[in-house]
């Protein structure tokens, strides 16, 4: 700008800046961007927020074309239920979570504890047998060192079922053994 001598400011530039005509779907597409970009961060600080402070949120937004959009912490739809009914339906299904959980655990408890009164029983009947055999004096070392010359048919059949079995456990425990070793490395 340049001053004259009646200090009144003159233009030197004349040139006006012709803008194009915008198009009406152009700026709704801007504002559906813009609207879209708000909006996430929108969601993204009432989630936080919400999560901070151990509140229930639910927000509801309509965008520039009238749809809605919505997000809540923990469950929208629980939040609004909440608010219309007055009925905390998020600690009920809580609730039932944590007694189907409890329910869960004290069926395992109690299989648990019948396998220890099975095995509580096995150990008495097998102390019973080694006493009566200390007392007898015919304690044998290892059932697979006994002769098997004086064994009848049903003797030898458990005889070999025992020693597959036998075979199979030490298989499976030296497979074990090796992914242990291979897992350790």
């Amino acid at each position: 700008m340049a001053f004259d001598g009646n200090n009144n400011a003159t233009k030197l530039n004349t040139r006006k800046r012709k803008f194009g005509e915008i198009m009406k779907g152009e700026k709704s597409n801007k504002s559906q961007m813009t609207f879209s970009n708000c909006t996430l961060g929108l969601f993204n600080k009432a989630t936080k927020l919400s999560v901070l402070c151990n509140a229930k949120t639910a927000l509801i937004v309509a965008s520039p074309n009238n749809e809605l959009y919505i997000c809540g912490y923990p469950n929208c739809d629980a939040v609004i239920q909440q608010l219309l009914t007055g009925k905390d339906t998020i600690e009920e299904t809580e609730k039932k979570k944590q007694e189907k959980i409890v329910e869960t655990l004290r069926i395992e408890y109690e299989t648990i504890g019948d396998k220890l009164k099975k095995l509580m029983e096995e150990e008495k009947n097998l102390q019973t047998i080694n006493d009566e055999a200390e007392k007898s004096g015919s304690i044998s070392s290892c059932w697979w060192n006994d002769p098997i010359d004086d064994m009848d048919l049903q003797s030898l059949e458990e005889f070999k079922i025992s020693l597959e079995k036998l075979r199979l456990n030490l298989g499976s425990a030296l497979d074990e053994k090796k992914l242990m070793s291979t897992l350790r490395s």
